[in-house]
């Protein structure tokens, strides 16, 4: 037995809003179709994602079929699952429309039994069963599969319960384990870190071989008697998907290689990998200043190929103008990301400042303030720039008394009641005039000259 695994297609994707990264996804899905057609395969697994989205358009509907009647003019069936971007709860998805043309072979948990030259169903509650049957050379294997199910659904329904294969047998699923998830951490794109509905003692044995989707990760391992693999994405998903990173250490970029993309032929059991080549996507992270970035990014330029995706992470205390270290990379799409944090900087003996060192009184307070989450606070705060507080002042100002505290005091008659409407005073306000150059912005807020 040969045959191919392919998974996350995701026909029709628009990547960062980009129209030619849909016709992108398309070009692989048709290479890895041909490629494996020229292997000569028995047939094809395609574990979810075929589609980006449940509805996919009617140009990218076209994409599929056309590809799919490549193996179909060849005579090699296509076995498939729904994925978590493309399963439908409707009755009819576009996997049946695909089937109702002979393009491929929906597998998995049905509503009405299916009988046909590449599918059987046995009974399942008051649903089927449909399960994949290909034979070869007087030997026969069954491709069982299910779509992507939410962590609830699988914990109600235990996978052990569904699939008890007996002779060859493959099992189709479109999941997360956790435990292949923490071993690939950091290694998978970072949108995927908690992508787990399993474990891998939810995991039906038997089966020798495990063709997973939804990580985008190629990874294999083996599980009980069989080989349980990701064949991971046919593209590059985002930058944490990366071909190259590159990260600043104080004196240079240290590069790091990511993984390739493709997918997998097997044969008697054994997976061999099939790379393609893909748009390149470069993640590059430095923490310096203005002057050091442009430098270092200069320097790194020529190491960039022009039809890449960069995404430049540029880290330091203050914000600058990054117009023109975008200048400096000429590359197909460059996104940056830039973020600033303030500092506290050593003294002299190597010891941190105390907060009243690098704050003013004013920060202090406001601060502090702020942190004791009291609605009432928030006047104090205001009042504090506006009126009861400039930078020469010594004394911490009044907090106003809160409701129940101007009620406890009049009670008592130790105070008058604030809330009584105030005499009229003949003192005039000065007018607040417009601070003169150098002058004190906080002390003019608050009515000073």
């Amino acid at each position: 037995m040969k045959f191919a695994h392919i998974a996350d297609v995701h026909l029709g994707f628009e990547q960062y809003r980009l129209p030619y990264r849909a016709e992108e996804f398309a070009r692989a899905f048709r290479e890895a179709i041909k490629r494996a057609v020229e292997e000569k395969v028995d047939f094809i697994l395609i574990a979810g994602d075929l589609f980006h989205s449940s509805r996919p358009s009617p140009e990218t509907l076209k994409d599929a079929m056309e590809t799919l009647e490549i193996p179909k003019a060849k005579g090699i069936p296509v076995f498939a699952i729904e994925g978590n971007h493309d399963r439908t709860q409707r009755r009819v998805s576009a996997y049946h429309l695909l089937e109702s043309l002979g393009l491929l072979n929906l597998v998995g948990i049905r509503e009405e039994r299916v009988e046909s030259e590449y599918l059987t169903s046995e009974r399942l509650g008051n649903k089927y069963l449909v399960k994949g049957v290909f034979e070869k050379g007087g030997r026969s294997v069954e491709i069982h599969g299910l779509k992507y199910m939410s962590a609830a659904w699988l914990e109600k329904n235990k996978l052990s319960d569904i699939f008890k294969p007996e002779g060859d047998a493959i099992l189709m699923l479109h999941q997360g384990i956790k435990e292949l998830i923490e071993r690939m951490m950091g290694l998978i794109p970072e949108s995927q870190r908690d992508y787990f509905e399993l474990r891998m003692e939810d995991l039906p044995k038997g089966y020798l071989y495990y063709a997973l989707g939804h990580i985008h990760r190629r990874f294999e391992t083996n599980y009980d008697v069989g080989k349980l693999v990701y064949s991971g994405s046919l593209q590059r998903w985002d930058f944490g998907d990366y071909e190259i990173r590159y990260r600043w250490d104080g004196r240079t970029f240290k590069p790091k290689a990511g993984i390739e993309k493709g997918f997998y032929i097997v044969e008697n059991w054994k997976p061999r990998f099939v790379e393609l080549r893909v748009r390149p996507f470069i993640d590059v992270k430095i923490e310096a200043d203005e002057e050091t970035v442009k430098r270092e990014v200069r320097r790194l330029a020529p190491k960039i190929p022009s039809d890449a995706f960069v995404r430049l992470d540029i880290k330091w205390e203050r914000p600058f103008d990054v117009s023109a270290i975008r200048e400096l990379l000429n590359v197909k799409y460059l996104y940056v990301r830039t973020r600033f944090e303030r500092k506290l900087r050593a003294v002299k003996g190597g010891d941190v400042p105390r907060p009243s060192e690098y704050f003013s009184p004013l920060e202090l307070k406001a601060i502090e303030l702020a942190g004791e989450k009291k609605l009432e606070n928030v006047d104090a705060v205001v009042e504090l720039f506006l009126g009861g507080w400039n930078e020469e002042n010594t004394e911490e100002p009044k907090e106003k008394p809160t409701k129940r505290e101007k009620e406890e005091e009049k009670r008592k008659g130790k105070t008058p009641d604030l809330d009584a409407k105030p005499e009229e005073k003949t003192e005039k306000k000065s007018p607040k005039t417009k601070p003169g150059k150098g002058s004190n912005l906080l002390a003019w807020l608050g009515g000073g000259r």
